[in-house]
């Protein structure tokens, strides 16, 4: 329960943070932040805490030396943007912290793809002690994601499925799969 209220203080305060901010500057000079994103999770689709919802918040960073709109792929690919981020069960399963690099890629006028890879830390199980959660073998797993999206003025509207498992350097590793929903504010 003490890493549920800390990942609820994290997603109010990054909120709340990015919603003072954005009202008190113009376009373009948040400086180092890119954009705030909030969304909604089925938890652990086709496994054991399967049927239970996450509430996510992300924030992501500018990438050191953003490139232009009509940039290429590979220096997209050079340039990715850091972000951290929370996701809370809301059913008391599998709550956990992650960061990481995002890949944005425009595919054809306001459609484009994202993927990320980073890390990530949860509250879950680590043995197979409960059938009703998902032994996760280490604290620390990796995170990675893939979404498809539509870009609207500032507001970034994204279908996302992301994975979290040890890639098998734990005793156990079922992973998490989750698949949702998330809207983005750019700055």
């Amino acid at each position: 329960m003490k890493h549920a209220a800390l990942i609820s203080a994290l997603m109010l305060t990054c909120a709340a943070g990015a919603a003072n901010a954005a009202d008190y500057t113009a376009p373009g000079e948040m400086g180092f932040l890119s954009e705030l994103r909030m969304g909604v999770m089925a938890h652990d689709v086709t496994r054991r805490e399967d049927g239970t919802v996450d509430l996510q918040a992300e924030v992501l960073f500018n990438a050191f030396g953003t490139p232009a709109e009509n940039a290429s792929v590979w220096e997209r690919f050079l340039t990715p943007r850091p972000h951290i981020g929370a996701s809370l069960n809301t059913d008391g399963k599998t709550s956990y912290g992650y960061a990481g690099f995002s890949w944005l890629f425009p595919v054809y006028g306001p459609v484009f793809v994202e993927g990320s890879f980073g890390g990530m830390v949860h509250d879950g199980k680590l043995s197979n002690t409960d059938p009703d959660r998902e032994p996760l073998g280490t604290r620390a797993l990796f995170h990675e994601s893939a979404s498809i999206g539509l870009d609207y003025e500032r507001i970034r509207v994204m279908l996302t499925v992301e994975h979290s498992s040890n890639a098998g350097l734990g005793n156990w590793n079922h992973g998490l799969t989750n698949v949702g929903a998330r809207v983005g504010y750019k700055f």
